[in-house]
This record gives C-alpha cells, sequence and structure tokens, in this order.
C-alpha cells in the first residue's frame, strides 16, 4: 500500500511544528541583522529549516500497520486510523495508539 503523509495537528504538532519554526526565525533575525551583502549564517539555517520541512514530511506517514512520526520510531499497530472531518479536501483523522496517546492527522486528499 502507498504511503500516506499527512499534518499533525493537536498538542503535539504545535509544539513540533513552533520548534520547526524557530529555525525559521533565525534564519530571518541572521538576515535582518546583517550589513554584509551574502549572509552565510542566514542561508545555512534557511537551508536547514528546508530540510527540516522535507524530513518532517517523508518521515510522517501510515501505512496497513504502521505510523511514523517524524519524531518518534515506526509504531507497529494494527489500528487505522478514524475519520473525524472532512471538508472539500481537507480529511482530519485520529489516531489512538495507547490510552493516553492519541494523534490528529491532517490529510489532502481528493474528492472520489
Amino acid at each position: 500500500m502507498k504511503k500516506k503523509h499527512f499534518m499533525i495537528l493537536g498538542r503535539v504538532g504545535l509544539i513540533y511544528y513552533s520548534w520547526l519554526l524557530v529555525v525559521l526565525f533565525l534564519c530571518l533575525i541572521f538576515a535582518y541583522e546583517s550589513t554584509k551583502a551574502i549572509n552565510w549564517p542566514a542561508i545555512i539555517t534557511g537551508i536547514l529549516f528546508f530540510l527540516l520541512v522535507l524530513y518532517t514530511y517523508f518521515n510522517s506517514y501510515w501505512q496497513n500497520n504502521c505510523l511514523k512520526l517524524p519524531f518518534k520510531r515506526k509504531i507497529n499497530e494494527n489500528k487505522q486510523p478514524q475519520l473525524i472531518s472532512r471538508f472539500y479536501w481537507l480529511t482530519i483523522y485520529q489516531v489512538k495508539v495507547t490510552e493516553l496517546e492519541k494523534y490528529l492527522l491532517l490529510r489532502i486528499e481528493k474528492q472520489n
């Protein structure tokens, strides 16, 4: 089965993406505070931000019986994500891994 990529919602997603945006804000601070034409710290942190975005996209997916989050190992579960709501092409799923761990996932899907 094909990998289904998603964005993490809820408290976990808020914390993860806020730390990801800290790298972007550092890049912008380095860029605006510089007086040089080529600002290497801003370029390096900008490249780091885009690499982290790509890593996040390619390492957050689910398949038949596994869930992969960018900050965790693969979670092998036989539970499929439950559909919570759908709005045009945006779909929200919920995966309950353990009694205390549940993740909300946002996925962009085409309507059939």
